[in-house]
């Protein structure tokens, strides 16, 4: 099965940055043909490699990618948590939206790591 690569005009036209120190990106594509826009949908929530570039993408260019490697159909653990944490947030008709209840809670499992972390090394 060859991969495809998704390559579309478009403009990064807002970054974020993110609790955990990642980055948000909002990308707007130029109008698309169908099949591409049909692409896009079909990509919303996996998990993949974002790659930008001024000018066009040739695969020489982005052949050493790292690999993500999830079983045909897998979620990604990030997905699911935030899947169980949106479902726990439904459920407890939580008053705070939803990004910013995903976000506290977020905070709160890496604050929780870091603590074992620090109380294991002395």
């Amino acid at each position: 099965m060859e991969k495809e690569i998704l390559k579309v005009p478009a403009i990064i036209s807002k970054v974020m940055t993110m609790a955990d120190k990642g980055l948000r990106l909002q990308v707007d594509t130029q109008e698309l043909d169908h099949s591409d826009e049909a692409r896009v949908m079909s990509l919303r929530g996996k998990i993949g490699m974002f790659v930008f570039a001024e000018q066009e993408v040739l695969a020489e260019d982005i052949k050493n990618l790292p690999k993500i490697e999830l079983e045909e159909g897998e979620k990604a653990p990030s997905g699911r948590l935030r899947a169980v944490l949106y479902v726990y947030w439904e459920k407890h008709k939580v008053q705070e939206n939803f990004d910013i209840f995903y976000r506290k809670k977020m905070e709160q499992f890496i604050d929780a790591i870091k603590e074992k972390i620090n109380s294991q090394v002395g």
